[in-house]
């Protein structure tokens, strides 16, 4: 479980302890008691008792007033439920007849069996809550969250409003308690794509060829006729005055390399489409997975950013205390560094905290930005390992894109693009083979497991033709 932070940011609201009702109401008293009117003195102490209980509750109704906000966990894959706990604790012997909490939520997870209203011009909703705490009385009620939207999901801030019994005078108060919660992408069977479940990028050979590491150098050789220039050990042939070899150690460890175009635009007159988005991203997530089950070592590379909250935060709170400490040159090379880690570019491996890693960072993919996917296949094609499989996720395909790919693929590097769009592509590309993934209805048949219609009460057998619920890939444990 985990505490939301307790930041007040502001209070707002105005008793009524102003001069003018306290003579008020002692005129009429002494009015009373010079005109021996009795019903005159009785209004004048009526009006201040009503006048000091609501001076006092205006005053200290959100004084030692506690709001906490609790998630079941903070990470939860695609489709599961999180709890939320909402608790209002009274510290203090003065009860509240009333008290108002507007927590901010994002729209995109929405609650079960509760309504919220939309927030004006943003992607938030409001969950609006009631209580009458009483003295020293602690209130919390749970939430069922449905994670059926991929990334960095913010909750927060909170406004409490309270006030007297008669409802003179409110106070507001707004909590600072920003918190997160990740959702991991889609993770579904190969198959759900239109891909081959055994050996969806080609025939693996058996036995397994030995593949040779140039990054791993166990020694030297004579040359050899034949020996490229690159395998030259210019050292040692100096030494020895002799041509020399190198000689690198031999690996079994097939090595699967996906690259991820988020710029799913079909040309500059059109906006990004979130389904092709979000479908290359759950393909992505679900190759991830199969070549890690399958003894793959598996990296991963995108043209985009990665969406980080928590330390954007961080840092911001951090740049305001030393802005005018630190000089032009430190702030350009912060600015650096954060932008590096950013960057999407994870080398390949084959051990369990690369599924971790893989599946935390799909989740914080954004919105296109970055360079184009040719940039980055050509920074990184010298990086790769030799004989790694290259498997290209993108929305579109053009000459520079499959120029790219022709080179890597003369260097001996096997080659697949998935193309994810509603058009179909040309079976093959510069001899590449080329899988049409679909495009917005595929994603729907997805998703449509985790629709409203479809978890909610029992279900009804399914029609011929219609989409079945996803089967769990239950190597997914995060």
């Amino acid at each position: 479980m985990h505490n939301s932070p307790q930041g007040r940011a502001f209070i707002r609201g105005k008793g009524i302890t102003d001069g003018i009702w306290y003579t008020l109401c002692g005129v009429l008293v002494l009015l009373g008691i010079i005109a021996r009117q009795p019903l005159l003195v009785v209004v004048g102490i009526l009006l201040l008792l009503i006048i000091i209980t609501t001076d006092i509750w205006s005053h200290y109704c959100l004084v030692d007033l506690r709001y906490q906000r609790k998630f079941s966990q903070q990470r939860a894959l695609f489709g599961e439920d999180v709890t939320m706990s909402v608790t209002v604790e009274n510290a203090k012997i003065l009860p509240l007849p009333w008290l108002e909490v507007e927590d901010t939520l994002p729209r995109s997870l929405p609650l079960r069996e509760q309504e919220l209203r939309s927030a004006l011009l943003s992607n938030n909703a409001l969950l609006e809550c009631l209580f009458s705490p009483r003295w020293y009385e602690r209130v919390t009620r749970n939430y069922t969250l449905r994670c059926v939207q991929r990334g960095v999901h913010t909750f927060g801030p909170t406004r409490l409003h309270s006030g007297d019994a008669f409802g003179f005078i409110t106070q507001d108060q707004e909590l600072d308690n920003l918190q997160h919660v990740m959702v991991y992408p889609l993770v579904a069977p190969l198959e759900s794509f239109n891909l081959p479940a055994r050996h969806p990028f080609g025939d693996m050979r058996a036995p397994r060829r030995l593949l040779e590491d140039p990054s791993r150098i166990i020694g030297v050789r004579e040359y050899r006729y034949g020996d490229s220039m690159r395998r030259v050990h210019w050292k040692a042939t100096a030494r020895s005055m002799q041509m020399q070899s190198k000689i690198y150690d031999a690996t079994t460890t097939y090595t699967l390399e996906v690259f991820l175009n988020i710029d799913t635009r079909p040309d500059v007159y059109y906006s990004i489409h979130p389904e092709l988005q979000e479908l290359s991203i759950s393909l992505a997530a679900s190759i991830a997975s199969w070549g890690l089950d399958n003894g793959y070592g598996v990296g991963l590379y995108a043209n985009t950013m990665m969406y980080i909250p928590d330390e954007k935060r961080a840092d911001t709170s951090s740049s305001s205390t030393g802005q005018q400490e630190q000089p032009a040159h430190n702030l350009e090379a912060e600015v650096a560094q954060q932008l590096n880690r950013r960057r999407i570019r994870l080398p390949a491996s084959s051990n369990e905290e690369q599924r971790k890693h893989i599946m935390e960072t799909l989740a914080r993919i954004q919105g296109y930005f970055g360079a184009s996917i040719d940039e980055v296949l050509q920074a990184e094609s010298n990086r790769l390992p030799n004989g790694s499989t290259i498997i290209l996720i993108t929305s579109n395909l053009g000459d520079r894109i499959i120029d790219r790919l022709a080179q890597m693929r003369r260097r001996g590097h096997a080659i697949s693009v998935l193309f994810v769009n509603d058009n179909p592509p040309p079976a093959r590309v510069g001899g590449i083979n080329v899988y049409h993934i679909g495009g917005e209805e595929r994603w729907q048949e997805l998703i449509a497991p985790f629709t409203p219609s479809n978890t909610a009460g029992e279900q009804e057998p399914a029609e011929p033709g219609a989409p079945r619920p996803l089967p769990a890939v239950p190597s997914l444990h995060l």
